[in-house]
């Protein structure tokens, strides 16, 4: 039996066309790299964390059993996320009779406030403020804000995750920002009061 060489773990092409060609290693470290995430991103859309699971699986399962026909990718992340969300919808519609699959669900997420300002601050209180203000943004831009600052992914990987355009999601992110914006100045204010005192 000959022995595949090492992959390069800095390459996401390369493990994704080793997958493709049927390398169970790296469809094992595609599995082991990559499901947290996958899990992380699925329970924010549906709060049932078996059938997030379940989903997972299945979208590994088909993914193996389809690999020749699945494209290549230079982004596991994006298109496994993509698949994530795909199959979370599909299975939501299943247990909700006669209803269509929609765009429109709950993101979830509660995003850690890690600045360095706060943690020099000290003051809990106004990471607890600027938490609230970004927990408050409508779903679809908390949901871009989690997939560009968590995920790391661009804007055309965003749309594809998200089924949008990519003016459609910078459109989005800069409302997010300005939402953020609007409720940022009196805090940026009180922190300088706070500073200056």
């Amino acid at each position: 039996m000959v022995n595949a060489p090492p992959i390069n773990m800095n390459s996401e092409k390369e493990i994704w066309d080793r997958f493709l060609a049927g390398d169970q290693v790296a469809y094992s470290q595609i599995l082991k790299q990559y499901s947290g995430k996958m899990f992380n991103y699925g329970f924010r859309m549906c709060a049932d964390e078996d059938l997030v699971k379940d989903c997972i699986q299945d979208v590994f399962l088909t993914l193996w059993n389809r690999r020749v026909n699945v494209n290549t990718t230079d982004s596991i992340t994006w298109y496994l996320l993509k698949c994530t969300k795909t199959s979370i919808l599909r299975e939501q519609k299943k247990w909700i009779r006669n209803d269509e699959i929609v765009n429109e669900y709950a993101f979830n997420v509660e995003f850690d406030v890690e600045t360095k300002l706060i943690a020099d601050l000290d003051n809990l209180s106004l990471a607890d403020r600027i938490k609230t203000i970004i927990n408050q943004l409508p779903p679809r831009q908390k949901e871009i804000l989690y997939l560009r600052f968590y995920e790391n992914l661009t804007l055309a990987e965003i749309a594809n995750v998200m089924e949008l355009n990519p003016q459609s999601v910078y459109n989005l992110l800069q409302k997010a920002y300005k939402n953020f914006r609007a409720e940022w100045i009196p805090i940026v204010i009180a922190m300088f009061e706070i500073l200056t005192y």
